[in-house]
């Protein structure tokens, strides 16, 4: 097994994971609710949060298919296809979520910030 690239990807995992669990912790320093209704430390919840968890999946996918069975199989990478389908499926939310995001965001009479303000 190639140690080095395995805690790499364990540690771009695990980071992308909390990352993912960190965007839907709630804030009232937000600057307007996410789509669930409350003000989140991303307001881009949840589409930030599935993207997040994709990243993780993909990585682990990696992680488990390339990195660690391939020292079992003599070198060769063994990649298993049924492992992306919750990808997608996350991937699909995480689509589905950023439009959502955006017909919501549209709705919003000003959309600018002071700093915008201050530059025009």
């Amino acid at each position: 097994m190639n140690k080095p690239w395995y805690g790499i990807l364990l540690l771009v995992t695990v980071i992308c994971a909390v990352g993912g669990v960190v965007t839907l912790i709630p804030s009232a320093a937000a600057s307007y609710a996410n789509v669930f209704g409350y003000r989140s430390l991303c307001t881009f919840a949840p589409a930030a949060s599935l993207y997040c968890f994709a990243a993780a999946g993909i990585t682990c996918i990696l992680r488990a298919s390339l990195v660690k069975r391939a020292a079992y199989n003599n070198g060769k990478p063994d990649f298993h296809v049924k492992a992306l389908i919750p990808v997608i499926l996350v991937l699909g939310l995480a689509v589905a979520s950023t439009v959502w995001f955006l017909n919501v965001k549209a709705t919003y009479a000003d959309s600018t910030t002071a700093a915008t303000e201050q530059l025009e």
